[in-house]
């Protein structure tokens, strides 16, 4: 399991998130890992990916609103911290040091959340997405050598996997590209090689959907996917 002690000053305001995710023990950096900041309601404010140092900077934009700090792995169970409560200037410096057994804290406490993706589910579902759940994607993905093998095999018509890897994924009621959401954060540019063993559940969002939920970031509609934690099947 995945734990990590999270140090920083109490109450300090910030617009910017930076530090260090290091492993304890030799100290050696966690790269590739995504820092995110959440809202209660599960959205992204900002995220990043941890540097081959261990190294992120990323902005915010709270808006005075209450959210916690999440770091994830594929393979490592994700970590939250508790909520905190920020302004909307200075840089607050946030350093994770990553273990595999027990948590300290000097002034916020993290804890493991084995239930993130299942909390992020029942989001989707009281959301009214149209969802894919862990249970049927379990059954799909382990004949699918790709993302796009998954899709085809749900059967579902609402959008068209292209044949050729360099194109998009479309809406079948616009014949508009699909924005492609990982862990609460709109991917830009080529789509990336999902495995989809690393898929937990994914969902369809439409037009109106996706633009109440990422904005302008996802004009024609979106595929949210939400990747699998350590425990989850």
């Amino acid at each position: 399991m995945l734990f990590a002690l999270l140090s920083l000053p109490p109450r300090l305001q910030a617009q910017v998130l930076r530090g260090t995710a290091r492993l304890t023990g030799d100290d050696r950096p966690l790269d590739q890992a995504r820092v995110m900041a959440l809202l209660r309601d599960g959205r992204s404010i900002g995220s990043t990916v941890t540097d081959d140092q261990g190294r992120f900077q990323f902005r915010i934009h709270a808006d005075g609103r209450p959210f916690a700090i999440s770091i994830t792995r594929i393979g490592m169970e994700p970590t939250l911290s508790e909520e905190i409560t920020l302004g909307s200037s200075d840089t607050l410096d946030v350093n994770f040091s990553v273990v595999e057994t027990g948590i300290r804290t000097d002034t916020v406490r993290v804890k493991a959340t084995p239930s993130l993706n299942d909390l992020r589910l029942a989001q989707a579902r009281r959301r009214g997405w149209r969802v894919f759940p862990p249970a049927e994607v379990e059954k799909l993905r382990e004949r699918s050598n790709s993302f796009e093998d998954l899709l085809r095999s749900t059967g579902f018509p609402g959008f068209v996997v292209p044949s050729r890897r360099d194109d998009c994924i479309r809406s079948t009621r616009y014949n508009r590209c699909l924005t492609i959401v990982v862990d609460g954060v709109p991917l830009t540019g080529n789509y990336p090689n999902i495995n989809p063993r690393d898929v937990y559940f994914f969902a369809l969002l439409g037009k109106t959907e996706s633009a109440v939920q990422f904005g302008d970031r996802t004009p024609w509609g979106a595929i949210v996917i939400y990747t699998r934690a350590k425990d989850d099947r």
